[in-house]
């Protein structure tokens, strides 16, 4: 893995970290504190944007950060953010952000970089 890949894995680990600590009370509470909703959707721009820079062999190593994903969503919240849906936006909490959290943890310990 390249310098440049690892300090990126290690941006898209830091991002999850902040999105978590802002959406701890659910999704109910996240709805209701904008704030914190600008703030994630900020973290998800960093995290779509360390993720479009990964080379394709860092990519292969998390199979659940899809290839163009988190790079399409980064370019809808800053290009066409009145198409940003919140239900997809929580969907990515919920239900992607851990996997991927559990992913890039795990290739980091392997490589000795965590």
């Amino acid at each position: 893995m390249t310098p440049n890949d690892e300090r990126r894995l290690h941006h898209i680990l830091e991002q999850i970290d902040r999105i978590e600590s802002y959406t701890t009370d659910g999704r109910s509470a996240f709805d209701k504190e904008p704030m914190a909703q600008d703030a994630v959707l900020h973290c998800l721009t960093v995290i779509g944007e360390a993720a479009g820079a990964l080379a394709d062999h860092a990519y292969r190593q998390v199979p659940v950060l899809p290839p163009r994903g988190a790079r399409g969503q980064r370019n809808i919240i800053v290009h066409e953010y009145w198409r940003i849906d919140p239900d997809i936006i929580w969907a990515t909490i919920s239900n992607d952000l851990p996997l991927v959290k559990v992913q890039i943890e795990a290739l980091l310990k392997d490589t000795g970089h965590r």
